[in-house]
């Protein structure tokens, strides 16, 4: 449970920056704005597979606890896209 919960917060946190840095990047630079959105999807990216790949090397689970948390990692980081894209568009 305490991984579900830190992926929560940091997928928050992630969409939270996307959407305020989006906002200050159209206002004060506009032409960056579609390189702001591409490394900060990378970063997204990275950082969700980094909480899988640390979650598999750090935690003990059998293989059904590890697909459960991979599945529900991968709804959350689509939700989050969808959130962010629905907030800025």
């Amino acid at each position: 449970m305490p991984w579900i919960v830190l992926v929560l917060v940091v997928f928050t946190m992630l969409t939270v920056v996307w959407v305020k840095g989006l906002g200050a990047v159209q206002r004060y630079q506009p032409e960056k704005a579609v390189t702001f959105y591409f490394l900060v999807a990378a970063v997204r990216f990275v950082v969700a597979i980094t909480i899988v790949a640390l979650y598999m090397l750090l935690s003990e689970h059998t293989r059904e606890e590890a697909m459960a948390f991979c599945l529900i990692s991968s709804l959350m980081y689509v939700a989050m896209v969808i959130i962010s894209i629905m907030l800025k568009h």
